[in-house]
């Protein structure tokens, strides 16, 4: 559970009570003569106050702080006046606390700072160190607080590049030198000789004090300086003999430098107070430290020469690396101890030992020994030969290792250089001779000396921080936090998009840490950069940050954090650094496809201002760039899409955008590669070349680009044609679409376009209207068809976008012929692919636009409707559900809609007529777009036999119409249990004249029945049937005792059984039973007659029918119920 204020002050004064204990107890029981002094004071109380004494505790602080100020003069011997003040502030703190009064983490804060300082005045200091870590931990909540609270304030705006984050260039502030442009690469390079001649001019190599003030001390050189204290300063168990084995550029001659400045002779108390930790934490007392008379011997192997040696200003000259130690030892008197060895060019042996004694404590640091020894491979020089060499290095190592107080540092390059021919470490190690030089002296050192690397990769990070920046303002650590943390919370909110530890508090840290620089930044440097030739690790990074950091000062980058997408590979510093590690072959490359004004990305990036306006192309290819160039000559070439989008991506940007910029940087740059999400840069011309030429001569060859489009619309429509009887693919004219009623898609050919805002302007609107106007004959059927047109925005990426896939397969299918590689071969078939799914999503978004004509006014001409596709799916189904939600297309009709059609629309011609048939319907559905536009002729017919039950239907409907001009089988809805079967014969006939048939029927019948006498029926209404339709009632006798009094004549008995057979076609009787029923079947179930229809099948084979047959027809027999069914032979 987390602390609240009240618990940190709670268990501070517990502590303060235990620090002060040893201070206040003595004083008081002195001031009292007795150890019960706390009892004496509440007696005095008691005496002065009145009352009786109250018991006191001397743990309690309260009594503790009391005494401390009212009883100053006793405690001025072990507490100052300013001291005691503490004391003073402290009592009012506690008083509020035991009144249970709030208390802020600012007060709190305050508090703790005062008691740290009482307990170390009181020399408590471990009390004060564990009040120390409450105020921290106070001091971190405070922070996370501040944290949250600017993440949650800034956040009111949109995140993003200078967007609601402060930019780096407002939190922290670089080295004058860096924002000046007045440093130089030597600047970077601490030489070890210059200063220990004296002669080097930088201060912040020359002199100690400012030497430490800039250094950053790692976790090796903190190490480091611990042994030599040990060892110079004579304790046992100290490293003699160290070699700082380390890569090139690693920070080894800045350690040698750090050891050199640390024995300068100055006072430990100059130094800063981190070097006067170390000397105390290494057990030399302040004291004994400016005591130390440490001799200091720096020898630099590329400074000395073994052919002619050196003349010192004492006139001594010296010829061999011993003779210069001893000189730098104690000039000539030294030098005369073994002079005759330098002489010769002899190893001198024990003479070395002696040297050492006589001239200890001494640090002995011997830099590019390797430089020195490989130049006397095969040659007899005055410094000796190659072998004496290492004779002597074996003397040196055991002379340091027996005389205390002396401590030898030798520095030689990492032992992978002299295993690695033909690498990157030849500049160090120099050639053969180099590695045999290496491996000699690693052979005598390497087993006496204890192995030291200088720094981790971490550590590293803040070396190059430090150099390159000043430390932020307190003030500004909670926005440094803020933009952490909204890196992390942005890494968070899009899982899977970047590596998984960037979404993470760690990485959160790392980017505080590193800041300003990103992490990922950094990783590509010391993990891809500093394995390149001459790089030089750690200064490598120096001088190529430093270039960066200076051109985005000086270009006023508005960046919260330095990325590897901020890195300017074009700009005159920057350039230049990184080439000179890179073939040259790179350098038309980065000025092509890489970066600069006119390089591709930057021109994809103007010509398409989703991109450009957050420059997403040319951050994408310059993290590529700065992730792959290093890698050009190894197996695994690529960076990973997430470090890409880790190295190029900050809070705001919409990642959407991303793989857009890399299918045109796939496209357009022949030098970019794409291979399972792994993206590089080469110096080899890809595929890409031969794929954009062919794609380029395509632009004087439309013609073949169209039909790629054409067959792959008659592809996309071949099985799938949504709620269309037929669609029609890039007919030439309008006269290659069938003039029928069917309702048919008419998709346009991609020559013609539909423009958004100018519809009469598009070449589409006119073909369109050209084919519903006719070539030599009007066009009867218009409102059977419905358009699909290519939106004239998009058709231009379409045709580029197929130009590219044409261009892509046919390298691919070259690739014999074009003697490609395996890996351009792989390349050309994954581009195949990759921009045939292109063209399918782009041929997607371009038919976008439905064209359906309509007329509002019969009057006027035909005019169209259009609606826009959206979404993704197979396009004829898209068509049908769009046009089915606009009502443009109708495939369930509402009888009572029929109505309102033959009174609106048709009101003319059934105000006229009276009656309609529902072949002329039809006709009128499909010839005139101010009609509504149905699926098929069956939504007319539904709708018609639903009008037979429809209690609201405005029409009558009957069969046909007798030559007597009376409508047969007449049907006035609602009858539920009329049957019909809807053919073109079948009528509407108007509610009115059905009626007035009816009536007139009704009245002949009266009639009739009037002359007739004898015989009532139950119902009237069917006597006789005279309209045919209904089948003769039961007579009854007149006398019956029926209320009926109508009479019934008497009948003569007719015919009443029909049968009939047929031998129906076995390759289309479907069609014929169709006829039967209409013609036949209709008619005597229209007259009531109960109908029983049997079907017969004889089926002959030639050969036997195979049981797999037979299994199946008699499964299928069973379940439609055939009462006998078969096979025999």
């Amino acid at each position: 559970m987390a602390l609240t204020n009240s618990d940190r002050i709670d268990r501070a004064f517990s502590l303060l009570s235990e620090g002060l204990l040893d201070l206040v107890d003595p004083v008081m029981t002195e001031v009292f003569h007795s150890e019960d002094w706390p009892t004496c004071l509440a007696e005095e109380d008691a005496r002065k106050y009145g009352g009786s004494p109250r018991p006191l505790n001397k743990l309690d602080p309260h009594v503790q702080l009391r005494v401390i100020t009212e009883r100053g003069r006793a405690f001025s011997d072990v507490l100052s006046r300013s001291q005691q003040a503490y004391a003073s502030e402290l009592r009012e703190v506690r008083n509020l606390w035991a009144h249970k009064e709030p208390f802020s983490s600012e007060q709190v804060l305050r508090a703790l700072d005062t008691m740290v300082l009482l307990l170390r005045a009181a020399n408590a200091p471990d009390s004060a160190a564990d009040v120390e870590s409450i105020k921290q931990e106070l001091q971190r909540t405070m922070l996370a607080k501040q944290v949250d609270n600017e993440y949650r304030r800034r956040t009111v705006i949109k995140l993003g590049a200078g967007d609601g984050l402060t930019p780096w260039r407002e939190l922290v502030h670089p080295h004058d030198e860096i924002t000046q442009g007045r440093f130089a690469a030597a600047e970077f390079a601490a030489d070890l000789h210059t200063v220990a001649i004296g002669e080097n001019s930088n201060v912040e190599y020359s002199d100690p004090v400012a030497f430490f003030e800039r250094t950053y001390l790692t976790e090796g050189l903190t190490d480091l300086l611990g042994r030599a204290l040990r060892r110079v300063s004579g304790q046992p168990g100290a490293s003699p003999v160290v070699n700082l084995q380390t890569n090139f550029g690693g920070g080894k001659t800045h350690s040698m430098l750090a050891l050199f400045h640390l024995f300068s002779g100055k006072h430990a108390r100059v130094f800063p107070q981190a070097i006067q930790d170390i000397i105390e934490r290494s057990g030399v007392r302040s004291e004994d430290f400016d005591g130390l008379k440490v001799r200091r011997v720096a020898i630099v192997g590329t400074s000395l020469s073994p052919a002619s040696g050196s003349r010192k200003d004492d006139g001594t000259h010296v010829n061999t690396i011993w003779g210069e130690l001893a000189w730098q030892l104690g000039g000539r008197e030294a030098y005369d101890m073994i002079a005759a060895d330098d002489i010769a060019g002899t190893s001198p042996g024990d003479g070395m030992r002696r040297l050492l004694e006589r001239y200890g404590p001494a640090l002995i640091l011997i830099d590019e020994w390797v430089a020195y020894a490989r130049q006397l491979v095969g040659r007899e020089l005055p410094a000796g030969d190659f072998e004496t060499q290492f004779s002597f290095a074996q003397t040196l190592a055991e002379a340091a290792a027996a005389v205390d107080g002396c401590m030898l540092l030798v520095s030689i390059p990492a032992s992978d250089a002299a295993e690695t021919e033909n690498s990157g470490n030849d500049l160090e190690v120099g050639g053969n001779n180099g590695r045999l030089a290496l491996q000699r002296l690693l052979n005598v050192i390497g087993r006496v000396a204890d192995q030291w690397r200088p720094s981790t990769k971490n550590e590293s990070f803040e070396i190059v921080r430090r150099r390159i920046f000043q430390d932020p303002f307190p003030a500004n650590n909670g926005a440094i936090a803020a933009i952490a943390k909204a890196y992390v919370r942005f890494y968070q909110e899009n899982p899977g998009v970047f590596p998984k530890e960037a979404a993470t508090s760690d990485y959160e840290q790392r980017i505080r840490d590193s800041y300003p620089l990103h992490p990922e930044l950094l990783d590509r440097l010391y993990d891809d950069w500093s394995s390149l030739d001459r790089f030089q690790r750690t200064r490598g990074v120096l001088n190529l940050v430093s270039d960066i950091v200076h051109e985005l000062w000086r270009s006023n980058d508005q960046s919260a954090l330095i990325q590897p997408g901020n890195v300017m590979a074009s700009e005159a510093r920057i350039n230049p650094d990184l080439t000179q590690y890179l073939p040259d072959s790179w350098k038309p490359v980065i000025d092509s496809d890489i970066d600069g004004p006119e390089s591709i990305p930057a021109v994809i990036d103007r010509e398409r201002p989703n991109l450009g306006q957050r420059l997403v192309t040319q951050r994408l290819a310059r993290t590529v760039f700065f992730g792959s160039a290093p890698r050009s000559g190894a197996k695994l070439k690529g960076v990973d899409r997430k470090n890409v989008w880790l190295g190029a991506a900050v809070p705001g940007d919409a990642l959407g955008n991303f793989p857009t910029a890399v299918e045109q940087l796939s496209q357009r740059s022949i030098h970019f590669y794409e291979e399972n999400s792994q993206y590089w840069f080469g110096t080899q011309a890809s595929a890409q070349k031969t794929a954009n030429e062919y794609a380029e001569q395509l632009r004087n060859d439309p013609e073949t680009v169209l039909a790629e489009v054409t067959r792959r619309l008659e592809r996309e429509f071949s099985s799938q044609r949504g709620d269309f009887a037929r669609v029609h693919v890039a007919p030439e004219t309008g006269a290659d679409v069938p003039d029928t009623m069917e309702t048919r898609l008419v998709v346009v050919s991609p020559r013609y376009t539909w423009r958004k805002n100018a519809h009469e302007k598009s070449t589409a609107f006119q073909w369109i209207t050209d084919a519903l106007a006719g070539v030599g004959t009007q066009r009867m059927y218009k409102n059977t068809l419905v358009f699909l047109a290519a939106d004239f925005d998009v058709m231009d990426r379409l045709e580029s976008a197929t130009r590219q896939y044409l261009g892509w397969r046919k390298v691919s299918d070259s690739a014999e012929s074009l003697d490609l590689s395996a890996q351009q071969a792989k390349q050309s078939q994954e581009k195949v692919r990759q921009a045939n799914e292109l063209v399918a999503s782009l041929l997607r978004d371009t038919y976008v636009w439905t064209v359906v004509p309509i007329q509002n006014d019969p009057s006027k001409p035909v005019g169209f409707d259009t609606a826009k596709l959206t979404g993704s799916g197979v396009i004829a189904t898209a068509i049908s559900d769009r046009l089915r939600r606009d009502d443009s297309l109708i495939s369930l009709l509402d009888p009572e809609y029929i109505g309102d059609i033959l009174t609106g629309e048709l009101r003319r011609v059934w105000e006229q007529d009276g009656e309609l048939s529902v072949k002329m319907l039809w006709e009128w559905f499909t010839k005139f777009p101010y009609m509504p536009r149905l699926k098929n002729r069956d939504v007319l017919d539904g709708a018609v036999e639903r009008a037979l039950v429809d209690v609201t239907s405005s029409f009558a409907i009957a069969r046909g119409k007798g030559s007597d001009g009376r409508y047969q089988g007449l049907i006035i809805p609602p009858d539920n249990s009329a049957h019909f079967a809807v053919t073109d014969n079948t009528l509407l006939v108007s509610l009115e004249k059905a009626q007035n048939q009816k009536d007139a029927e009704e009245e002949a019948r009266r009639t009739v029945v009037a002359e007739l006498n004898g015989v009532t029926v139950d119902d009237p209404a069917v006597v006789g049937d005279p309209t045919g339709n209904g089948a003769v009632g039961r007579p009854h006798s007149a006398d019956s005792g029926s209320d009926d009094p109508t009479v019934l004549p008497p009948t003569q008995a007719g015919p009443r059984h029909y049968w009939a057979s047929v031998e129906l076609d076995g390759a289309g009787f479907s069609k014929q039973l169709i006829q039967i029923n209409t013609e036949v079947l209709d008619h005597l179930r229209t007259a009531g007659a109960r109908l029983s229809v049997r079907l017969e099948i004889q089926a002959e084979a030639d050969q036997e029918f195979d049981s797999s047959l037979q299994r199946v027809v008699s499964e299928n027999s069973s379940s439609l119920r055939f009462r006998s069914y078969g096979f025999d032979d």
